[in-house]
């Protein structure tokens, strides 16, 4: 699966690289919100920046909102971000918020610096990440 997850102390950052399937994006939520470590985080930033292909439906994306609704009420303290520049991928997170499942902030950002500011908000981020879980088909960069 293309995607990574990164945990950090309050919050965690997906990121999706290659193609990215609606399968794909499905199993990453289900990782993060089943995880014992959901309740308690402060925000969400997905990087889509690395994406090279976006699968699209309008019924998967109605049916992955709606998802959102019963993990936002056990953690309605939540904020989410999005770095996405790609057009196809801004105009469905967009559509995705604008169904209305939504109850926690949602904005979606040009870049990580950007995203990470804004979950900041309350202190809620640190750059320092105090454990990882990598679910990955791409070769490490280093």
């Amino acid at each position: 699966m293309p995607y990574s997850l990164s945990w950090e102390p309050r919050g965690v950052v997906r990121r999706y690289f290659g193609p990215s399937t609606i399968a794909e994006r499905r199993a990453s939520f289900e990782a993060i919100c089943r995880d014992p470590r959901f309740d308690s985080l402060r925000y969400s930033i997905t990087d889509y920046r690395d994406v090279t292909q976006y699968e699209l439906s309008h019924e998967a994306t109605a049916e992955i909102a709606a998802l959102h609704t019963g993990p936002l009420i056990t953690n309605p303290r939540i904020r989410i971000a999005a770095v996405a520049v790609r057009p196809d991928i801004v105009m469905a997170i967009r559509e995705f918020i604008a169904l209305g499942f939504m109850q926690a902030p949602y904005r979606v950002f040009a870049s990580m610096a950007e995203a990470r500011r804004w979950v900041d908000y309350d202190g809620a981020f640190s750059s320092t990440a105090t454990s990882t879980s990598v679910r990955s088909t791409k070769p490490s960069d280093s």
